[in-house]
């Protein structure tokens, strides 16, 4: 977790589903920092297909992450992490800042 953004929620759970289902969802989140912060990278396994805000976001602005999980792809359940690397620095490390966030799924039997 980062200090520079704020997610309404940290993991979403897709509940039961069909495997070969597509299913959408969003992660919404705020800048907390006191600078514009802009998203670099957004990465996750071969399974899922990602979108994001691509303008810089203003302190106290929202911006947010479309996944999209094709279920068709995988053959067990596991939690599914969503790895996001903004273009700001960490002034505590020098690096970039990281920040993740997941979801979870259940097959249906």
């Amino acid at each position: 977790m980062s200090e520079y953004m704020k997610f309404d929620v940290r993991q979403i759970d897709l509940g039961e589903i069909v495997k070969g289902e597509v299913i959408d969802t969003v992660f919404t989140f705020t800048n907390t920092s006191k600078e514009d912060i802009q998203i670099d990278i957004v990465d996750a396994c071969e399974c899922t297909t990602l979108d994001w805000t691509m303008d810089p976001i203003a302190p106290g602005e929202k911006g947010e992450i479309s996944v999209k999980f094709d279920s068709g792809k995988k053959d067990v359940v596991e939690e599914i992490a969503v790895d996001i690397t903004l273009l700001n620095n960490d002034p505590k490390t020098g690096g970039p800042v990281l920040d993740g966030v997941s979801y979870i799924y259940t097959f249906k039997k």
